[in-house]
C-alpha cells in the first residue's frame, strides 16, 4: 500500500470514528464528540436529540435499505431533531467498509461527484404539536452524491461544525448472481425450541465467472436486524458456476426472542393500545400488557428493522410535521411474574434495537411485572424486551433472512456486493 494511499484510509478512519484510541485531538478548541466505532449492519447515535430516524427505499417505507448500483432507484433518509424550533441545513457524509464493518477504500475511489452533501430539506413542526422538533429528508444517490462500487456503506449526518448526530448503514449491490434461499431446521444443546439454518445457491452472472468460489462469502440477517449477521465458510461447489452456502449446526440462528408490535398511526385505542390522553402534554399511550410466557405476534419480521410512520399516520395533517411525540408506557410480564436477575429494557424499530438507560423498565413488584415510558412520534412499531426470557418456548412466527452474497475483489481491494436476497422461514 502506498503511503499516500495509508494517509488517505486514515483519513477515513478518523470520519468513521475508528482511529486508534492513543490518537489525540490536538486542533484548537475541543475536539467533537465522536461516533463510536459501528459493527456491521448497526445504527449509531451520538445525540438524544434524533428521533424517528428512518432510512429506506424511496416511496416503501417497510423496505431494507438496499440500492442497485447504477440504477435508478433511490434511498430515503428521514429523522427528526427534537426540542428545536427553528432548523438549520446539516451536513451528510458517506463511508465505503469491507463486510466487517471497517473502511478500506478513500471517498474518490467509491463516490462519482462529491465527498459530502448538505441536507436542505427540513420543516420545523406544527403549532399543535406537544413537543417541537424539526423534520429532515434526505434523498440520495443525486446530483452531488453517486457511488462508483458495490458494497457496505454507512451514512453520517452531522451538524455544520462537525459535531456528528448519527450514523446509519445501507448496501449497494450489483445484482450479479443469481440465489436461492432455503431453511433447514436444527435443534442444539441447552436450546428451547428450533433453531433455522439458512442455506443458499448462488450462480455468479458470467461477468464475474473468473472468480473462483473461494473469494464468495454469503453473510445472513434476521428479521432486517443487519447489526447481527452471521458468515458462512467456504461453499461447496455442486457444479462449475453454482456454489452452496450454510451456516454450520453451530452458528444457526436460535428460535427467535419474543416480538411485540403497536399502532399510534391515528393515537387512538387498539387491540395493543389500551389508554390514551390527548389532552396530556405529551399525549400519553398505554399499552397491553407484553407476556413472556406467551410470546409476540409479529406477522410482518420486516418491521422490525424500520418504523412505519407515513405508511400508517392517519390523524390531522402530516406525519412530518404534525405527527405528535407519545410518550408510550410499556408493560412487560416476565416468566411467572418473577423479577429477573438482570436488567431489562424495551428496545424496537424506535431507537434502533438500542439498550439505554432511558429504556431501562423498573419492576413493580405490587404488580409482577416492569414497566417504563419511551417517547415515540405516532407511527407503527416493533419491539422487544432484552435478555429473552428463558425457558420459554418462542412462539412459531414468520421470519425474514437477507442473504448478502459479497466477493472479495483483489483488483479493488474490498468485499463487492454481488447479490442481495430475502426470504421468509415460516
Amino acid at each position: 500500500m502506498t503511503p499516500a494511499r495509508s494517509l488517505a484510509l486514515l483519513v477515513v478512519c478518523a470520519l468513521a470514528a475508528c482511529a486508534p484510541p492513543d490518537e489525540a485531538f490536538d486542533g484548537d478548541g475541543p475536539a467533537p464528540a465522536p461516533v463510536r466505532a459501528a459493527a456491521p449492519g448497526e445504527w449509531v447515535y451520538a445525540s438524544d436529540a434524533v428521533g424517528a430516524a428512518q432510512l429506506y427505499q424511496t416511496g416503501d417505507e417497510a423496505s431494507l435499505p438496499v440500492l442497485t448500483l447504477g440504477g435508478a432507484g433511490t434511498l430515503t433518509l428521514a429523522f427528526d431533531l427534537l426540542g428545536q424550533e427553528a432548523g438549520a441545513p446539516l451536513d451528510v457524509s458517506f463511508v465505503h467498509t469491507d463486510r466487517l464493518g471497517r473502511p478500506d477504500l478513500v471517498p474518490s475511489e467509491y463516490l462519482t461527484a462529491f465527498e459530502r452533501d448538505d441536507i436542505l430539506d427540513y420543516r420545523p413542526s406544527g403549532a399543535a404539536v406537544a413537543v417541537p422538533y424539526v423534520h429532515y429528508e434526505y434523498a440520495f444517490p443525486n446530483e452531488s452524491i453517486g457511488f462508483r462500487v458495490s458494497g457496505n456503506y454507512r451514512v453520517r449526518v452531522s451538524r455544520p461544525d462537525g459535531t456528528p448526530l448519527f450514523e446509519a448503514p445501507f448496501y449497494v449491490s450489483e445484482e450479479l448472481a443469481q440465489v436461492g434461499l432455503a431453511f433447514g431446521a436444527a435443534v442444539q444443546g441447552g436450546t428451547v425450541g428450533t433453531s433455522i439454518q439458512p442455506s443458499v445457491q448462488v450462480r455468479p452472472d458470467r461477468r464475474i465467472a473468473q472468480f473462483d468460489a473461494s473469494q464468495y462469502t454469503v453473510c445472513f440477517a434476521r428479521n432486517g436486524q443487519t447489526d447481527g449477521v452471521r458468515c458462512a465458510p467456504q461453499p461447496s461447489l455442486i457444479d462449475l458456476a453454482l456454489f452452496q452456502f450454510y451456516l454450520p449446526r453451530d452458528d444457526v440462528f436460535e428460535p427467535a426472542a419474543p416480538l411485540y408490535e403497536f399502532d399510534l398511526g391515528l393515537l387512538g385505542l387498539g387491540t395493543d393500545v389500551v389508554e390514551v390522553d390527548r389532552a396530556a402534554r405529551p399525549p400519553t399511550a398505554v399499552l397491553d400488557l407484553d407476556y413472556a410466557e406467551f410470546g409476540g405476534d409479529v406477522r410482518d419480521p420486516v418491521l422490525a428493522a424500520t418504523p412505519l410512520i407515513g405508511a400508517v399516520y392517519r390523524d390531522v395533517g402530516t406525519s412530518d410535521t404534525d405527527a405528535q411525540y407519545v410518550d408510550v408506557l410499556f408493560r412487560y410480564v416476565p416468566p411467572g411474574s418473577r423479577q429477573l436477575t438482570r436488567r431489562v429494557y424495551v428496545q424496537g424499530s424506535f431507537n434502533g434495537w438500542r439498550r439505554e438507560p432511558s429504556t431501562e423498565l423498573a419492576w413493580v413488584e405490587a404488580e409482577g411485572r416492569y414497566e417504563g415510558v419511551v417517547l415515540v412520534k405516532q407511527g407503527r412499531y416493533v419491539y422487544g424486551y432484552a435478555p429473552p426470557p428463558a425457558r420459554v418456548a418462542p412462539a412459531a412466527r414468520p421470519q425474514l433472512f437477507t442473504a448478502f452474497v459479497y466477493l472479495q475483489d483483489p483488483i479493488l481491494f474490498t468485499d463487492r456486493l454481488v447479490a442481495v436476497q430475502s426470504g421468509v422461514a415460516q
